[in-house]
């Protein structure tokens, strides 16, 4: 793996991207295994079958697999060209249908019947409810909608059916997470302040309050999350199971499959309250490695939003991430009394076929905006591409703006045989020998002959017949030391001549005191 990049993708993009993927490769498998592991004993007692909730739960995460593969492959661009308004079509007759000829329990229509496949139409709507709302706010964002008429009717259709279609049914919980997926969604597209949207927060708990303690059996659901110990053996008899599986558990937990509140003592172990079957089998640290392991899906999760390339691509991804983050705490919290039960599952562990093949989906709409992302361009990128080459210039053309090659010991170019005429002076002394060999980047043994003593004292010279033959060029001499010399002296004294220059005579002055001066 390379700091840089990943397959040819910037590793910035690409690791946040195989990160979500292997851990919820990791959360699906947990979940089979929980799942077996939780509902085996149910499942002998009622199929004959202890592997038969597994076996199903396994069908389900195929097909989800197929939809995520399908869902990462269309581009969500075209999705918004083509496509959307048959999507939303298909939600909302999904949706009706649950209305016509749906089945439900405890008073809640919330299902519809393929075949042997019963499927939650709601937990799709999800999906299809953050991919059109991302859109239109981006449409609002560009002043796409022709008129405030256009505006209202495209929210009401897109967003506002399709909510009131979950709530009726009733299915508020779902209802309440979609709102505040939509609100994070807004105010990440800064279309509506942080302030405002906490007090339409507010007035929302207080509306939706009003509507729970309206319904019989929500207001009981309240005043158990409040006191589940007044009814233990009647309304709080699940959630005062689930206590109980988590206090057995202790720090390691009695360990996987030894679990005893599945015997029939604690009402859909498999299902909503699986993590309490963590907590027994795992203890403690099961439960935080759970915790751990959401925690860095939602932070990779977010990761793929912030590197997202436009508007709509960062919604989708925030709200797909949203949307896994309150579903996971909203079900932690109601398990574990710190809120009242939604009926919502757990991501990735709850058994439920509706369930994992929309966790599966929200993953693969993650990898396509991941995809279809790109590195932002900087300064430096705009004027890295704006760069070309000059031209190259004439041959007959000397002087400024000629391309000129480097040169080396003599004038030479670089990597320039010592072979072609071109003879080199160098200064001479009387430790040095007549003839020097090539250095920096020459052939290696070549030599060059020394020129008169009065060229060598000038310094360098590119004789004629050379590469440099026919070029003007200042001689500033070989040395400083040189140039310091009297022009009576040659050039095999240069230590005498410093000496001499820097010598000190001593004249006799009164007292033997000496004073010195230098020769001028």
């Amino acid at each position: 793996m390379s700091s840089r990049s990943v397959s040819g993708v910037p590793a910035s993009i690409m690791r946040p991207r195989l990160l979500t993927i292997a851990i919820a490769a990791v959360l699906t498998c947990f979940g089979l295994v929980m799942i077996f592991s939780a509902s085996s004993a149910e499942a002998f007692s009622e199929m004959g079958d202890a592997a038969y909730y597994v076996k199903r739960q396994a069908l389900f995460i195929v097909m989800g697999l197929a939809g995520a593969a399908l869902v990462a492959a269309i581009d969500y661009h075209a999705v918004r060209a083509r496509a959307l308004f048959g999507l939303m079509m298909a939600t909302l007759l999904m949706l009706l249908a649950v209305k016509v000829a749906g089945s439900g329990a405890n008073g809640a229509t919330r299902w519809i019947e393929i075949g042997p496949v019963r499927l939650q139409p709601s937990e799709f709507a999800k999906l299809s409810l953050v991919v059109a709302g991302a859109w239109l706010m981006d449409d609002f964002r560009e002043d796409r909608f022709t008129s405030g008429a256009s505006m209202v009717g495209h929210v009401l259709l897109y967003i506002g059916a399709p909510l009131a279609l979950i709530f009726i049914q009733p299915d508020k919980g779902s209802t309440g997470i979609i709102v505040v997926v939509l609100a994070a969604m807004l105010v990440s597209a800064r279309i509506v302040p942080f302030a405002a949207v906490l007090a339409l927060g507010a007035v929302g708990v207080i509306l939706f309050l009003g509507a729970s303690l309206g319904d019989d059996y929500s207001r009981q659901r309240i005043l158990t999350a409040l006191d589940p110990w007044s009814d233990p053996y009647g309304a709080g008899y699940q959630l005062t199971r689930g206590f109980m599986a988590f206090g057995s558990g202790g720090l390691f937990g009695s360990g996987l499959g030894m679990s005893r509140m599945k015997y029939s003592y604690l009402p859909e172990a498999h299902n909503d309250f699986i993590f309490a079957i963590v907590g027994e089998e795992l203890g403690l640290v099961g439960t935080l490695a759970v915790l751990a392991l959401f925690s860095a899906l939602l932070y990779f999760g977010y990761q793929i939003a912030k590197n997202a390339s436009d508007l709509p691509g960062r919604l989708i991804a925030l709200g797909t991430t949203t949307l896994l983050a309150v579903q996971f705490f909203l079900n932690a919290m109601g398990v574990t009394g710190l809120a009242p039960l939604s009926g919502k599952p757990m991501p990735f562990l709850s058994y439920g076929g509706s369930s994992i093949m929309s966790c599966l989906m929200m993953v693969g709409l993650l990898v396509n905006v991941s995809r279809h992302s790109a590195l932002p361009e900087t300064v430096h990128d705009a004027r890295r591409r704006a760069m070309t080459l000059a031209p190259e210039a004439p041959e007959d053309v000397t002087g400024v703006g000629a391309a000129r090659p480097r040169r080396g010991y003599g004038g030479l170019p670089l990597g320039t045989p010592a072979t072609g005429g071109t003879s080199v002076a160098r200064p001479s002394s009387a430790s040095r020998p007549s003839s020097v060999p090539l250095q920096g980047g020459f052939r290696r043994g070549g030599s060059v002959p020394l020129s008169s003593p009065e060229e060598a004292r000038r310094g360098f010279r590119v004789v004629e017949g050379g590469a440099g033959a026919g070029r003007d060029r200042i001689d500033l001499g070989p040395s400083a030391a040189d140039r310091l010399r009297t022009q009576d002296q040659g050039p095999e004294v240069h230590m005498g001549a410093a000496a001499r220059n820097g010598r000190f005579e001593r004249q006799s002055r009164g007292g033997g005191s000496r004073r010195p001066t230098r020769r001028r």
